[in-house]
């Protein structure tokens, strides 16, 4: 879909073995790419599940990277990557990090 005032639109999906369905649009106020859909759904999967086993499944190397480990040393680093640079979607990034330690969850 295309707004006027935004552009394209991204979409994202997630999906669970309990039966659990979400096919949606990314919000408005979230810069639109699929790195950006693709964490989103992410944080969405995890927020809809209060169990300490969960396995995100995911093609992205963007997550996959991020949520192993790097998302944590741009947290110590100020939310800058390797090169200085401020850390794209860094918000998102924190709030999958925040929600991977509130349930005690392991990331491999």
């Amino acid at each position: 879909e295309i707004l006027p005032s935004v552009g394209g639109i991204t979409g994202y999906g997630v999906y669970s073995e309990t039966g659990l369905s979400i096919s949606a649009f990314l919000p408005i106020d979230l810069h639109q790419t699929i790195n950006t859909a693709q964490l989103f759904a992410a944080v969405q999967a995890l927020s809809a599940t209060s169990s300490t086993k969960v396995a995100i499944c995911t093609d992205s190397s963007y997550v996959h990277v991020g949520a192993t480990g790097s998302a944590r040393r741009w947290k110590v680093r100020g939310r800058r990557n390797m090169t200085g640079a401020v850390v794209p979607n860094i918000t998102l990034w924190e709030a999958l990090i925040v929600d991977f330690e509130k349930q005690d969850r392991v990331v491999k």
